[in-house]
């Protein structure tokens, strides 16, 4: 059955013809989504229901992520390095002290604007598990999921 629609439209967050060639399984994964840009965060949302991940949210702000932490549990978090209201890697910080026990542990993906040198060294200090850069390629934040999942069990 081939992947469509979010995978092999032509939008800025995904890598155009990124479909993945191989079987995905749906996951059992809580992601957050958090990225200003709501048109963005529903193509990601869209092509990670098309993966075989739908337990999805998505916070449109830094102040919302935080909150929406608190209240959905995710299992991971894809935050967005540049937020309207302060940075990713702040919010990761934030994240990191929250009060609930759970928030703190989340892993965190970075998505970044562009690949700048360093990126990989500045998020692994802060603490994300993986950076991405737009457009994100489909079976590369897969493959960031899979070993998350594969990890954990």
């Amino acid at each position: 059955m081939p992947l469509h629609s979010a995978l092999t439209s032509s939008h800025p967050l995904i890598a155009p013809g990124d479909v993945p060639q191989l079987s995905l399984a749906p996951a059992d994964l809580r992601i957050l989504i958090v990225n200003e840009d709501m048109r963005s965060a529903d193509w990601l949302k869209s092509t990670l229901r098309e993966l075989g991940y739908s337990t999805t949210l998505t916070a449109y702000s830094a102040k919302r992520a935080l909150v929406a932490a608190a209240d959905f549990s995710p299992s991971v978090a894809l935050l967005d390095l540049e937020l309207p209201d302060m940075t990713g890697f702040q919010l990761a910080s934030k994240l990191r002290s929250h009060l609930r026990g759970g928030v703190r542990r989340v892993p965190l993906i970075a998505i970044a604007e562009t690949a700048v040198f360093g990126n990989i060294e500045l998020t692994k200090a802060a603490g994300f598990i993986a950076c991405l850069t737009k457009p994100v390629r489909a079976l590369e934040l897969n493959t960031v999921l899979r070993k998350l999942q594969a990890r954990d069990h």
